[in-house]
């Protein structure tokens, strides 16, 4: 890789001594963002029947079609029927899913998935909005411009209140 980046940088006309280090900082960084585990989904029984939901997570990861970053901003929430997982692990599963260079229209019924699966709840669902540099800098270069996905599953789609819910 550090080779492809030193000749990348050389052909563009950078050649001077603040590139040198470049191309193993391109390595670092790529393999840091790709070598993110799954998290463990360990889950625990409960009586609660309300909606959980996390909001505002933010995470970057990369546009497929351009490796330019995209910044990510989740809402992931389910309601239980008799299993729960740790918060934390919502914004975790958000982070391994995004370290695959998804399509962002991917992102939010992977991750209603693998909570369906985890879980078994009574409705999941998940909305990512994305900032995509390669929208931003190039293309349309419009400075605000975000895309929203959302993925709703179970009684959070089929019942207008907790679709609302969701959304507060």
């Amino acid at each position: 890789m550090q080779k492809i980046v030193k000749q990348m940088l050389n052909k563009l006309g950078f050649k001077n001594p603040n590139f040198d280090q470049t191309p193993e900082r391109i390595e670092r960084m790529w393999k840091a963002f790709l070598e993110v585990e799954r998290p463990t989904m360990t889950v625990f029984p409960t009586e609660c029947n309300e909606m959980l939901i996390i909001k505002n997570h933010v995470t970057w990861g990369f546009c497929p079609h351009h490796l330019l970053p995209v910044k990510y901003t989740f809402r992931i929430g389910y309601i239980p029927k008799s299993l729960v997982v740790g918060l934390s692990k919502l914004p975790e599963l958000a982070n391994y899913f995004v370290s695959f260079l998804p399509l962002q229209e991917d992102l939010p019924p992977m991750i209603c998935d693998a909570l369906e699966e985890a879980l078994k709840p009574q409705g999941v669902g998940c909305s990512v909005e994305g900032t995509h540099l390669c929208m931003v800098m190039r293309g349309v270069k419009s400075p605000c411009v975000e895309a929203v996905v959302t993925k709703l599953k179970g009684i959070i789609l089929l019942n207008p209140s907790t679709h609302d819910e969701f959304f507060l």
